[in-house]
């Protein structure tokens, strides 16, 4: 499913959280609405879902990526221009052994976690991470 740039609210979002519980692919990249609690509930509502693009939204961090890292096998993750962090690395690197791209560096192409979490995320995975 992808959204990406769309002029939407809350509702709207959140309709789509709770009703496609069998989406996979959820691209919101750059809509400003998306944010942690969005993010808990795709993890409560959409447990198949494997990739995800959040680039741009600047009100995703840590705790919604959590949330979704904890119950849903992520394989693609999306993170950049987000407010998330190196615990969100670690998180992903201890709950989703699938992983196999992220996608971090700000839009100038300087990495945005440090090199000790993203290595932490490749020991940990099962297939070869591509950052």
């Amino acid at each position: 499913l992808k959204l990406c740039r769309l002029r939407t609210t809350y509702r709207a979002l959140f309709a789509i959280a709770r009703g496609a519980r069998s989406i996979t692919d959820l691209e919101v990249s750059h809509i400003p609405c998306v944010d942690d609690r969005f993010l808990a509930l795709l993890a409560d509502n959409c447990l198949g879902l494997k990739n995800v693009n959040f680039n741009g939204c600047r009100f995703v961090t840590d705790k919604g990526l959590a949330a979704l890292a904890r119950k849903c096998c992520l394989k693609e993750v999306r993170i950049r221009a987000t407010s998330c962090t190196d615990n969100s690395i670690y998180l992903l690197a201890q709950f989703c052994p699938d992983l196999e791209w992220i996608s971090h560096a700000d839009f100038s192409g300087r990495p945005k976690f440090s090199a000790k979490a993203l290595q932490c995320l490749k020991d940990s995975c099962v297939q070869r991470v591509i950052c």
